[in-house]
């Protein structure tokens, strides 16, 4: 057994076919076929259903599968090793963050993170959680940025900060005026969705209770993935919105009277940092964190008092 069968056999799972597989690997189908088979018969258990099409994983290949994810993680962080001994801060991040992060929170870091370690090279990438995570167990990122709690095995979080949720609502609404804004008050139909699915959704509908169907009060339906796409429908069609702290930072000043704040308790998100139990890089995710939190108001990063909201994901 080599790392090099671990490597074929893991990326022959990701691509879900012998063929695909091979060409990405460089080597003839046949050729691959046999070093799959070789690694089971030195295990002594098949790894794969070959009788399923497409093939699936054996119970006993899905435990294989993860502890050949470590091993080749376990060997690329050798390969980091030196740059870490060097105490050079110098590298390539390669990070995912969720959509409802990534438009607020890049713009905030990035300069000051680009000033303080010109050497090190980022590259962004806006994901959905589940894309985050899996990328993550596939060593195709060396970190995550996304809304916690998650339960996610194999995956290391790390708070990094909390925001509180705020409602952006129409100056034709009845509740405008109100200085703060109880959830008790406010009707659920007049409410604009991100898309099902999303983890701000799932949040929302976790501290509202409320379904994820239709609106029966409103002719026009319109779910979107982006905050800002709302905040707009806001503005021209009425209604009201859920929109996170950082987003409050772009709201331009004509239409910042629309942002409410919610009355007591306040609802909160956890942002963290997303890493595989086995990752390498720890000095260049450590000056990422520094960035982030050395650009945010420190009021976010302290925790307040309650529960963060939940985003329902267990992966």
């Amino acid at each position: 057994m080599n790392v090099n069968q671990l490597n074929y056999f893991i990326e022959l799972i990701q691509e879900g076919s012998f063929s695909a597989a091979a060409q990405k690997l460089g080597i003839t189908q046949p050729a691959l076929s046999l070093q799959i088979k070789s690694l089971e018969d030195e295990l002594e258990f098949r790894l794969i259903d070959r009788t399923r099409k497409p093939f699936e994983l054996t119970p006993e290949g899905e435990v294989v599968l993860e502890k050949a994810r470590e091993i080749v993680k376990m060997t690329e962080h050798l390969k980091d090793v030196s740059m870490e001994l060097s105490m050079a801060d110098k590298g390539l991040l390669r990070i995912g963050i969720i959509p409802t992060v990534a438009p607020y929170l890049v713009p905030l870091f990035i300069n000051y993170m680009s000033e303080q370690y010109p050497q090190i090279r980022i590259e962004i990438t806006e994901l959905l959680t589940e894309e985050i995570i899996s990328a993550l167990k596939d060593g195709k990122l060396d970190a995550g940025i996304l809304s916690t709690p998650i339960e996610a095995k194999s995956i290391v979080f790390k708070p990094l900060f909390y925001e509180k949720f705020y409602l952006y609502i129409s100056d034709k609404h009845d509740l405008f005026e109100h200085e703060k804004i109880s959830l008790k008050d406010f009707n659920p139909d007049q409410l604009w969705y991100l898309q099902e699915g999303n983890c701000f959704q799932n949040q929302v509908t976790d501290f509202c209770h409320l379904a994820n169907k239709q609106p029966a009060g409103q002719p026009f339906f319109y779910r979107s993935n982006s905050i800002e796409s709302l905040r707009r429908i806001v503005e021209s069609r009425g209604g009201m919105t859920f929109i996170p702290e950082l987003a409050t930072i772009n709201v331009p000043s004509e239409y910042e009277d629309l942002v409410k704040p919610i009355a007591e308790p306040v609802p909160f998100r956890e942002i963290s940092l997303a890493v595989n139990r086995i990752h390498s890089r720890e000095r260049l995710l450590n000056r990422l964190i520094e960035s982030i939190r050395a650009s945010l108001p420190p009021r976010m990063l302290e925790k307040p008092n309650g529960q963060a909201t939940q985003t329902g994901i267990r992966i």
